[in-house]
């Protein structure tokens, strides 16, 4: 098989190339003439939208719609009571438990840092509290 292979590529003659090459020709201007007779493909269009509104419109009315869970969001609020201390109520999950760093009402005697908070009784919910 091999050797008529070889021996078809030694008859190779200029005659045989230049009908090879007059025989892409023809083909390359058959095929324009196909697709100049066909009409054009259609343009691709992007899925007809509901209402006009554009796909970052329909993100957005969505997204401003989602549900927004909370229950795992911290919230602190301030309150300072007339003598001056600052106590902070953090919420989270639902709890809340208030906390101080104040020293107004240091007692000497008793060994505390001061610059630790402490955990304390929380003021009334209608006390005045101002969200942090």
């Amino acid at each position: 098989m091999l050797a008529a292979h070889a021996g078809a590529q030694e008859n190779i003659t200029a005659k045989g190339v230049a009908a090879l090459e007059q025989a892409k020709r023809s083909a390359v201007e058959a095929d324009k003439d196909i697709r100049a007779a066909e009409p054009p493909p259609p343009e691709k269009k992007p899925p007809a939208l509901s209402g006009g509104e554009s796909a970052s419109e329909r993100f957005d009315k969505a997204a401003e719609g989602a549900f927004n869970d909370r229950s795992k969001t911290r919230t602190i609020d301030h309150y300072r009571s007339a003598d001056g201390v600052v106590i902070e109520r953090i919420t989270y999950a639902g709890k809340s438990y208030c906390v101080t760093s104040s020293t107004v009402n240091y007692i000497p005697g008793i060994l505390h840092d001061s610059s630790k908070a402490r955990e304390v009784t929380c003021p009334p919910a209608d006390a005045g509290w101002v969200r942090k």
